[in-house]
């Protein structure tokens, strides 16, 4: 994993978050977490440090420390299911949105949480159902969980009609019935 993709996320939404896993440390903003192996126990000074955050600008900064881990960190849990990635990017309100579906459902996931794995060649995407909380997305590497991002909620009609008029234009153009 590249940290400093993960550091660049978390200085641009000036959010940083730490849960102590029974491994690892899982580190990242609001949205996403990622497990950080083999560093010393991260706190907020040493987030500060890594990030080459200065006093002032720091105090913009949300910053939240947690003794346990939100979600599992089993590589496997019961009610998951793998989620393929569609072969298209969408760019929507200033955000690059990635389609995952499986299950009947369609989720979207922010492009630029998955920059951390940049060095990573085979990714798998897992929805991990989470008792008493909301779904999240798993990113594995192989069978392994490398990194937990949050689905984005899409509740915008202009965007789900945006949707259908291109699916009917593109199926037009191919000569279908739309």
């Amino acid at each position: 994993m590249k940290l400093s993709k993960l550091f660049s996320l978390m200085k641009q939404h000036k959010s940083v978050q730490i849960r102590q896993g029974r491994a690892a440390q899982w580190v990242g903003d609001s949205s996403s977490l990622y497990p950080i192996y083999n560093l010393p126990q991260l706190n907020e000074a040493a987030m500060q440090e890594l990030l080459g955050v200065s006093d002032d600008a720091w105090d913009k900064y949300k910053y939240e420390e947690y003794e346990a881990m939100k979600y599992s960190e089993e590589d496997n849990i019961d009610g998951m299911y793998q989620l393929d990635r569609l072969k298209i990017i969408i760019c929507w309100s200033g955000k690059e949105l990635i389609p995952l579906v499986g299950g009947g459902k369609i989720f979207f996931i922010q492009a630029k949480y998955l920059k951390p794995f940049d060095d990573i060649g085979l990714l798998s995407f897992w929805y991990r159902e989470e008792p008493l909380r909301d779904g999240v997305i798993g990113v594995n590497e192989g069978m392994c969980l490398a990194g937990l991002v949050m689905p984005i909620v899409v509740d915008d009609r202009v965007f789900i009609e945006t949707l259908y008029r291109v699916y009917e234009l593109t199926k037009r153009q191919a000569g279908e019935e739309a």
